[in-house]
């Protein structure tokens, strides 16, 4: 069995980050107090996961929020949701994707977790759920390097939140957040953490339930609440999560509506709500039972804000066990998870993880190829090796999943009647994927390693040799350059590799092949 990767301490603080659907918190681990959750700029534990653009600037976090009734179609709270995926938000004429939307709010906390520690900030662990795919886990990564983080690290949430309970045993986790649901059964001893098997779903989350309540407080106000932009909408929003909360501790609540002073309150009842919730809450369950039935752990462990749903604790408890009574804030588990997990080289904790999904190869009939199956444990790696069989373009699809969900689409557009291309995939401890392709008489295919998720990854192709003869050239020349010529050679040529890396080829090659004649002019 191979064992999990070294988190990416080095030398630095590591900052682990629970990025939340409605809130983010920071911890690192502190060789004296253990782990310790970082206060924001405001002085508060937990920072809104939301950003926005307000024509002239980004602003993230408290600021963000304060300004959404100003902002409403340029404030975005479920970014988490929407990474990796081709969601793309207007920003006047421009557009962008959840992705880079992402890294201001990524940006502030690292400038938070700076300012509490007194140093700088270079890397991170990122707690994802474990349902993302490996697009979105690849999308967090990027956005946690534009915001500044050199090194970074994925950890699952529930494996986190494993991390945060030092008991032994085999336990099931069940991380119920605003945004998804994650569940895994674990196993620890002798300071080994070892993930038995993980399942979720990107819906039922806490969100989801705030807007099931803010049209039953619109409709009881006899009220539009307009479209997901509008701010009467995102005011009732705001307000049912307050009115869940309530209901979480008491079985009414008297709720004024905030937009007409003077207005008559309107009583919501628990029973109300649970009616509401009850289907997601079913579907939750089932999974938890499934799991329960088929792993047998000891103990059930509830962490995420949805945890404290009074009907959801009386449903696991009927149907599957009683909660256990947790020594840490259910809120703060995952982060203190993703900060112990930052210090792993320092402490006597190792984590295995499980790839969540079969990953493969689909055969011209459509067929899928497995060629890593889920539950396998991470890091994990495998190569398959395909024969062309005419002279032109190879195409492979990637799919992800039982239902053979194509991820991406690898095509060398000069492949030889009957050559055989080697495609290995590698999964790190974290579940992100990167495929290398390359011939088997040695040649390496001139194709980037695909970070699946990547801007063009959906269809990288291979590129004539053009660059990678150049770079040769380059070398080869380049003890006879001056000085000025080699910086000026090296600059050019790292902007060309970096573009065709990232598959960005936007508005056209044009600026891409001036950038190849300028090199080579240079290297003449």
């Amino acid at each position: 069995m191979k064992t999990a990767g070294p988190p990416p301490r080095e030398d630095g603080p590591v900052l682990g980050i629970d990025l939340g659907t409605r809130y983010a918190l920071c911890a690192v681990f502190d060789g004296v107090q253990g782990p310790v959750v970082v206060p924001n700029r405001w002085g508060k534990r937990s920072t809104p996961s939301v950003t926005a653009w307000t024509g002239s600037g980004w602003t993230a976090g408290e600021t963000a929020a304060a300004g959404e009734m100003k902002h409403p179609s340029t404030t975005w709270w479920d970014l988490k949701r929407k990474v990796g995926t081709p969601w793309k938000g207007r920003c006047g004429r421009a557009s962008v994707s959840a992705e880079d939307a992402l890294v201001p709010l990524l940006t502030l906390l690292r400038e938070d977790g700076e300012a509490f520690l007194g140093a700088f900030v270079e890397a991170c662990v990122l707690a994802v759920p474990a349902s993302f795919s490996f697009a979105e886990r690849s999308a967090m990564a990027r956005a946690a390097r534009s915001a500044g983080f050199s090194r970074s690290r994925i950890v699952n949430e529930p494996t986190a939140a494993a991390l945060a309970f030092g008991s032994s045993g085999r336990f099931l986790i069940l991380d119920y957040g605003a945004g998804t649901v994650d569940l895994s059964v674990v196993e620890c001893g002798g300071g080994v953490w070892q993930v038995i098997e993980s399942r979720g779903t990107p819906s039922c989350g806490g969100r989801d339930f705030d807007a099931a309540l803010a049209l039953l407080l619109a409709e009881k106000t006899g009220t539009n609440p307009g479209g997901a932009d509008s701010p009467l909408y995102r005011l009732l929003l705001s307000e049912a999560e307050d009115v869940k909360i309530a209901l979480s501790g008491c079985l009414s609540h008297e709720w004024s509506p905030p937009a007409a002073p003077g207005a008559a309150s309107v009583t919501v009842t628990r029973r109300e709500f649970e009616g509401l919730v009850r289907p997601s809450l079913e579907r939750v369950v089932a999974m938890a039972e499934s799991l329960w039935k088929e792993h047998e752990p000891s103990k059930l462990l509830l962490v995420g804000g949805g945890s404290r749903i009074p009907l959801l604790r009386t449903l696991l408890a009927e149907r599957v066990a009683r909660p256990e009574h947790l020594s840490r804030c259910p809120d703060e588990a995952v982060v203190i998870g993703a900060a112990l997990y930052g210090s792993q080289a320092r402490t006597e904790r190792l984590l295995l993880d499980v790839l969540s999904d079969n990953l493969g190869i689909l055969a011209a009939d459509g067929t899928p190829v497995p060629l890593l199956e889920k539950g396998m444990h991470l890091p994990v790696r495998a190569e398959k090796k395909f024969s062309s069989v005419g002279s032109g373009p190879f195409t492979l699809r990637v799919f992800q999943g039982d239902r053979g969900r194509v991820i991406s689409t690898v095509r060398i557009s000069d492949a030889g009647k009957g050559e055989v291309i080697v495609l290995v995939f590698a999964v790190d401890s974290g579940g992100l994927l990167r495929i290398d392709i390359r011939r088997e008489d040695g040649r390496t295919a001139v194709i980037p390693p695909l970070e699946v998720g990547t801007p063009g990854a959906s269809s990288f192709e291979q590129q004539p040799g053009d660059l990678l003869d150049l770079e040769k050239r380059f070398a080869r020349v380049s003890p006879v350059l001056s000085p000025a010529q080699q910086a000026r050679g090296e600059v050019l040529f790292r902007t060309v590799k970096s573009l065709r890396d990232e598959g960005c080829y936007p508005e056209g090659a044009e600026s891409l092949e001036q950038m190849v004649a300028e090199m080579e002019r240079v290297i003449r």
